[in-house]
């Protein structure tokens, strides 16, 4: 079968998550070789419950977490045919697929952090909304100055913009039948409202060495694979102000072959999404076994 790994972005960690990575005997060397060089007051504070969601903490360490997942897995001979990364987890896609090693993932996670930051405007945020369909989705934001950071499904797509705007729009849903979540996410990603970070984050990726992937990426900002080492830069950092197609990426994965979905964690978001589109196809996520070694039986049984 044709497996495609899925690289989640923010709001899916805990401050629990780095204890099962020291806790299982697969997952704990890598931890042990990565984690040093986040560094010990940023490995503590994604641990604390007050700052695990804060910007500069919560992206380097959802990568450090998808790194050792990873790193597990390619031991034992796992191998993609396709990789997708949603938000911040599109650069550790991109280490997936060979082209940059991981402590170059971890650098460009706090060089992100750092530029939407220093970038965004005070007290933005995103907002989660499944249930009301696009196009009537669509125009309630633009009606409340919001902007579609990431579409999901037909009627499930997260919106960027503003606090009070975010819930002035929160509260008028209350009203229907529309499921509202506010994200634990300080910045409007994905939207203009962070396009001064796009040529910050720019400049940084290109002083990188990448090298071709070995498997197609799919990028967020279109859905379409993404084979040259020079296309990183390029896709990682336009998706700072430009919409998430995720939809278009699954939709993607699926039209290029992949037969089963999983998803490196933390969380299963992505895996519910893929599962809610294409009911068919095997989806899961590392926090569905209760080993990495139950995940990657379950790999070598449905990806062989």
């Amino acid at each position: 079968m044709s497996l495609c790994i899925l690289c989640p972005g923010q709001a899916s960690q805990s401050p629990q998550m780095f204890a099962r990575l020291r806790a299982d005997p697969l997952l704990a060397p890598s931890y042990g070789t990565l984690a040093p060089v986040l560094g010990a007051e940023l490995l503590a504070a994604a641990e604390d419950p007050l700052h695990c969601f804060e910007n500069r903490i919560a992206q380097p360490a959802i990568c450090l977490y998808q790194l050792c997942v990873w790193q597990a897995l390619q031991a034992a001979a796992i191998a993609p045919a396709i990789v997708a990364g949603y938000s911040v987890g599109e650069v550790v896609a991109w280490s997936v697929a060979g082209a940059l090693p991981a402590p170059g993932v971890l650098a460009i996670a706090q060089a992100r952090a750092a530029a939407m930051d220093a970038h965004a405007p005070p007290d933005g945020g995103l907002l989660a909304v499944r249930g009301l369909r696009a196009g009537a989705l669509e125009a309630l934001a633009l009606e409340h100055g919001l902007q579609v950071a990431i579409r999901n499904g037909p009627d499930h797509a997260v919106l960027a913009g503003p606090g009070a705007a975010l819930q002035r729009l929160e509260q008028a849903l209350q009203r229907s039948n529309a499921q509202v979540v506010r994200l634990p996410v300080q910045v409007p990603a994905h939207s203009a409202w962070l396009q001064q970070a796009v040529p910050v984050l720019r400049a940084y990726l290109d002083t990188l060495a990448w090298s071709a992937p070995c498997w197609p990426v799919l990028a967020g900002i279109d859905g379409q694979p993404r084979y040259r080492a020079g296309d990183a830069a390029q896709v990682l950092s336009l998706q700072l102000r430009q919409t998430i197609e995720w939809a278009q990426v699954l939709d993607s994965a699926v039209e290029m072959g992949t037969s089963c979905f999983f998803e490196l964690g933390p969380g299963d978001a992505l895996c519910r999404i893929a599962r809610t589109r294409y009911p068919d196809i095997p989806a899961r996520a590392l926090q569905d076994f209760a080993s990495a070694a139950g995940a990657l039986a379950w790999l070598q049984r449905v990806a062989a």
